[in-house]
């Protein structure tokens, strides 16, 4: 129940960054099935910050929290014809919480973005959380952001 309340506590914390144009992404992920949600900022013209909470559904339930840089240009600047087009790569710190314990680790992310108009866009990605105890944890991501 703790960990709960932790999650509602950083939610409430992050939230206010939601609404100062920034992008709110809705996530879900195989092979092990995650809910989720994040929040992306742009640094500066091609590099993202971005911070997720994602609630796992494994053999019992856990959360996975973290926060990346991300390079991510849109194509578009070099093509006009793949304008919407964001190809991302980056990488930061990810923490996994479940009942088998807290799982700190680097967290490198690879995917693409396609945007369906001004504000809103669909992205696939690749993630993978390598424990500093040793082990990984990836996962195919899906979702939606909205600016």
């Amino acid at each position: 129940m703790k960990r709960v309340w932790l999650l509602v506590a950083l939610l409430a914390l992050i939230a206010p960054s939601a609404f100062a144009q920034r992008a709110f992404q809705f996530r879900i992920s195989v092979p092990a099935p995650t809910l989720g949600l994040g929040l992306e900022a742009d640094l500066q013209r091609n590099l993202v910050a971005q911070l997720y909470g994602d609630i796992l559904f494994r053999n019992n339930v856990g959360f996975l929290l973290g926060g990346n840089l991300l390079f991510k240009p849109d194509l578009g600047q070099f093509d006009r014809d793949l304008r919407g087009i964001s190809p991302y790569v980056g990488g930061g710190l990810g923490t996994l919480l479940s009942s088998g314990g807290v799982d700190f680790g680097v967290n490198l992310d690879l995917g693409i973005e396609f945007a369906i108009d001004r504000n809103t866009g669909i992205f696939v990605g690749g993630e993978t959380l390598f424990s500093f105890t040793g082990g990984s944890y990836g996962r195919l991501i899906f979702g939606a952001s909205f600016r």
